[in-house]
């Protein structure tokens, strides 16, 4: 049971912890794709391969799943959306830019939300790089689609060991 003060002069009305999640109006929880291998990348498209997820809510289900590259949210919402690439160079100096971008239309078209960049040199030390690119977005379609791109890429191995090395974090903050 919760005493809220009704804001008349000071008067407290008496509230069940049931109704707590009509007050406030939403639904949190957090999901994470990340990597399960390292993966070569070059060029500028977007990680299809060797990707899972992790999904922790109050309910105990996910809000985010992936399939082909492509991460589906299940809910609409205000999202904080968190890109961590970690990897190295494999043979030469690179500059490269890692995007957190969306898809309606199962990859074909991207639309960038918001980007990194990358400059690692080749037999320095150290050779190996980690960035994490943030975004605040309003999920008004969940027919709206994630992808993890890069872009300008040659050279470049990604790390995935089965954590969050490489990976893509959604928190939901709440309703739109």
């Amino acid at each position: 049971l919760f005493l809220v003060d009704d804001g008349a002069g000071g008067t407290l009305r008496k509230s069940a912890a049931s109704r707590i999640k009509t007050y406030a109006g939403h639904t949190v929880g957090a999901s994470q794709i990340f990597m399960t291998a390292d993966t070569a990348i070059s060029g500028t498209d977007y990680l299809t391969a060797n990707l899972s997820a992790n999904n922790a809510t109050s309910a105990g289900t996910g809000i985010a799943s992936v399939s082909s590259g492509i991460i589906s949210l299940d809910k609409t919402g205000w999202y904080h959306v968190i890109f961590q690439v970690t990897g190295n160079s494999t043979s030469s100096n690179d500059e490269w830019n890692p995007y957190i971008a969306t898809t309606s239309d199962s990859g074909s078209t991207l639309s960038n939300k918001a980007y990194g960049y990358v400059h690692v040199e080749h037999g320095a030390r150290p050779d190996s790089f980690t960035t994490s690119i943030h975004l605040i977005y309003d999920l008004t379609d969940t027919d709206e689609k994630f992808v993890m791109k890069y872009a300008g890429a040659s050279n470049i191995t990604l790390y995935g060991t089965g954590q969050s090395v490489t990976s893509m974090t959604f928190i939901r903050l709440g309703d739109t």
